[in-house]
């Protein structure tokens, strides 16, 4: 076997092991889109366009928007916000919403520790409790029966915000 065949050979399991890395990278495993403001995965049935102070990001749930825009001391719009059990896009206006509820749909980390290597309590999550939307009243009253909650109008989910 000559040098310019072995060249070649290197070259050609380079491309194959590139492209099966790429494959397996991108279709098998995609790259799961990321909340905005927590980083976390979004959720099809949970996900949120919200803007605030004129910037537009998609957001995890209608909570973790409310947190941002109250650590930012920025106005809030929710832009579209998804009915928890179908997916389907709604108006934030229309919707029902669900806090406190023991359903938790974002992934926290685990266990934390100090410096020590001692565990420690998490003392604050921005997505805990998650907001859950609802398209109708009827919907979320089953939710809050089987999880707890507190069923809310937008109106009173939108009092949550407060601008300082």
């Amino acid at each position: 076997m000559n040098i310019k065949s072995l060249i070649v050979a290197a070259v050609a399991l380079f491309v194959v092991s590139v492209s099966g890395y790429a494959w397996m990278h991108y279709v098998l495993h995609p790259q799961a889109k990321e909340c905005g403001y927590c980083l976390r995965p979004l959720h099809e049935n949970l996900r949120v366009t919200a803007e605030i102070d004129g910037k537009r990001a998609e957001v995890c749930c209608p909570h973790c928007a409310v947190t941002e825009a109250n650590q930012q001391h920025k106005q809030l719009k929710l832009i579209t916000v998804h009915d928890y059990p179908t997916g389907e896009a709604i108006k934030p206006e229309s919707a029902w919403y669900v806090e406190g509820s023991r359903v938790n749909a974002c992934d926290r980390e685990g266990m934390h520790m100090n410096e020590m290597k001692e565990t420690q309590d998490l003392a604050f999550d921005r997505c805990s409790p998650g907001t859950f939307t609802f398209a109708n009243k009827a919907n979320a009253d089953a939710f809050v029966a089987q999880n707890g909650g507190v069923v809310l109008s937008f109106a009173q989910l939108m009092r949550e915000v407060q601008f300082k």
